[in-house]
């Protein structure tokens, strides 16, 4: 892989990271979501980040977490509410 293509991966999944993070904050602040749904993607969200912490080299992983996460948490939100 190149560190081009390298690069490109880990800034969308530091931006899916962040992106989720406002989300969490944002459905839990007007209360779109139960406080259980909250901590649990919060929880989720936390171990992701150990994950991607501890295997950041390997973006495409890290890119492929980050986007499952954020799938998760649009999926989930839209069945809890």
């Amino acid at each position: 892989m190149t560190p081009e293509r390298q690069l490109l991966y880990a800034l969308v999944g530091g931006g899916f990271l962040v992106v989720v993070a406002i989300l969490i904050v944002g459905a839990a602040s007007a209360g779109l979501v139960p406080l259980w749904w909250t901590a649990v993607t919060t929880v989720t969200w936390v171990a992701v980040m150990a994950l991607v912490a501890v295997d950041w080299r390997n973006t495409r992983r890290v890119l492929v977490m980050t986007i499952v996460l954020f799938l998760a948490w649009t999926v989930g939100t839209l069945i809890v509410t």
